[in-house]
């Protein structure tokens, strides 16, 4: 038996489930219209063809011999084809609305799936960067689009059930008009499918849940085989990567397998009462019939009826199941839609001035999972400036940029731009005042000229390449084989590292911002593409107020000041010289790279 909180549990699945689809349909209320027609002429057409079928087998039988008696030959064969001619006629009209029908359920279903992919993904890009840094990329990917997919299949399934609730009711207005005594036998088995459908949809929305976690879990470790398929080939890892892959993949389609087994045991059951069902109405019918309260044509028609009637009750409990197995997919859709993001913009949000005069850091610190990242930081940036941060691995230097960018708010303190707190600030205007070069260049896969421009989608194609040249990669672009109009691929396939982080330079230079944030921009290059892009790097910087976290500190020696950071503390501040001089920890990094002992530059 299913205990309360488990039918609670469908129950608020279901509804979350049909409160997705309401919000679109309401929009396309003409179409939802077309269907509701459409489910109503398919039925009131049903019952029609029951009708007729009986009025022709009684005519065929003999049902009604004193009106038989008094028809002439002629008048006979015009009755019969008039009526067979009807029956024809209604079976066309059942067919030509199934038709239609079934061409309206896929037009809601891409409308709807349309509608909410554009809606989760436009919902997705306004959350934080701390709830993307916490998801799986396999279980978003699965959200946006087979989540999104499967709700085909709950427009099919909500579709289902109306139409079939229709088509039902008509052919039980149908019974009950041959036999209202037989109709309340046939009925009497249905009670008994109510609780393999309870307990095999219970079973199906837990298995939907387990399909979804398998499922993504494989879509990772794919993604991991195909990031990582150099390691995997060096390390000769094929065998472990597959046994790995293989036995996700087991698992996924192990409750694949037990999804259906939960279908098709639910389907039995139902199959199985409605054949008792069959078996009632021929008994009870058959002796109906011995007693001479229901003719034979009568009979025939009403169990052509009942037959018809149990095929739409069979079909609404399965769609009842297929809801359940629906669970995992809306309730992760409705899950994402119902997050908010954690740095949005308040009520009372302030517009920044169009250039920043300084930024300054009060007591600022920030943690993550309860683990303290930053702590105590305190500086004032001066318009123009170039800060150099640099520490050791994991002591807060992206963290820091992070907080400057406002993708993080800090737990403790405030990042301040111009006195105005980040938090009181419009989101829109940090975004739009900083400019972004990280260690991994990224790119769309896309044009060249579109990846420079999505800077500034409005620039003209002079300004692109204007910002290309300044970049230093102009020249290399021409080369290319359509040059700016030649397509990258997704990471930036076909194009050089070097070449890569330069494009990203031209799309900061179009940007033009008054705010840079340079994250380790040419650690993963080599030493010839390093001073390559280190000049670009120089002519994106010019007049700019710049943060540049970089390992090497050699490229740092320009920088008006330089930020040390050791375990989320500053332990130092100032100029290189300065910090030889004054801070152990800078000394002994410079140390540690072989830079050399000098104290003064």
């Amino acid at each position: 038996m299913l205990s309360h909180d488990s039918g609670g549990r469908i129950k608020a699945s279901i509804e979350r489930a049909l409160a997705l689809v309401r919000a679109s349909l309401v929009a396309n209320r003409l179409i939802v219209l077309r269907f509701g027609v459409t489910s109503l002429g398919k039925s009131l057409a049903g019952l029609a063809t029951i009708l007729l079928t009986r009025d022709f087998l009684a005519r065929i039988l003999g049902g009604d011999a004193a009106h038989a008696a008094a028809m002439t030959p002629t008048g006979t064969m015009v009755a019969l084809w008039s009526g067979a001619g009807l029956l024809f006629l209604s079976i066309l009209a059942a067919s030509l609305l199934a038709f239609d029908n079934r061409v309206t359920q896929q037009r809601m279903a891409q409308l709807l799936e349309l509608e909410m992919m554009e809606k989760l993904i436009r919902h997705l890009l306004v959350l934080s960067v701390s709830f993307f840094d916490r998801q799986s990329p396999g279980d978003m990917l699965q959200a946006v689009r087979q989540d999104v997919t499967q709700l085909r299949a709950l427009v099919f399934a909500v579709a289902g059930i109306v139409l079939e609730a229709a088509s039902a009711l008509g052919l039980f207005a149908a019974a009950f008009w041959i036999s209202p005594r037989l109709t309340l036998w046939s009925l009497i088995v249905l009670p008994l499918a109510a609780l393999p459908v309870l307990l095999a949809a219970r079973r199906a929305s837990t298995r939907s849940l387990s399909i979804r976690k398998t499922g993504y879990a494989l879509f990772d470790a794919l993604m991991e085989m195909l990031r990582g398929i150099r390691v995997v080939k060096v390390y000769r890892g094929d065998e472990a990567m597959t046994r790995r892959t293989m036995d996700k993949s087991r698992q996924y389609f192990f409750e694949l397998i037990e999804m259906v087994r939960v279908q098709s045991y639910a389907t039995v059951l139902m199959e199985s009462i409605a054949g008792l069902g069959i078996v009632i109405v021929v008994v009870v019918g058959g002796y109906d019939v011995l007693q001479g309260r229901l003719s034979w044509p009568s009979l025939l028609a009403f169990m052509l009826a009942v037959r018809a009637m149990y095929g739409p009750v069979n079909n609404l409990q399965g769609r009842i199941v297929e809801l359940g197995t629906l669970t995992a997919s809306t309730n992760r859709i409705a899950e994402l839609l119902e997050t908010r993001p954690l740095v949005a913009d308040t009520p009372t949000a302030v517009a920044l001035a169009p250039e920043l005069t300084s930024i300054s850091f009060d007591a600022v610190g920030f943690s993550y999972n309860e683990r303290t990242v930053l702590r105590g930081v305190s500086l004032t940036v001066r318009a123009g400036e170039t800060i150099g941060i640099v520490g050791p691995s994991g002591s807060g230097k992206s963290t820091l940029l992070n907080l400057v960018a406002r993708f993080y708010d800090p737990t403790e303190g405030s990042v301040r731009f111009d006195q105005h707190d980040l938090r009181t600030v419009r989101l829109n205007d940090v975004y739009d005042r900083i400019g972004i070069v990280t260690q991994e260049p990224f790119l769309f896969a896309s044009s060249v000229r579109e990846n420079i421009r999505c800077a500034r989608p409005e620039a003209s194609d002079v300004e692109v390449e204007q910002a290309a040249q300044s970049a230093g990669v102009h020249d290399e672009i021409l080369q290319f084989t359509n040059g700016y109009d030649t397509i990258i691929g997704i990471g930036g396939v076909g194009v050089s590292g070097g070449q890569a982080q330069r494009i990203n330079i031209a799309r900061a230079l179009l940007k033009n911002p008054p705010l840079l944030l340079l994250d380790e921009a040419t650690a993963s290059l080599d030493s010839l593409s390093e001073l390559v892009v280190q000049d670009a790097l120089e002519r994106l910087m010019a007049g700019r107020t710049t943060f540049v976290v970089a390992h090497r500190l050699s490229t740092m020696r320009g920088a008006s000041r330089i930020l040390v950071l050791d375990q989320g503390e500053m332990v130092g501040l100032g100029s290189h010289a300065e910090l030889l001089e004054q801070c152990t920890v800078y000394r002994a990094m410079w140390e540690l790279q072989g830079v050399g002992d000098e104290r003064t530059d």
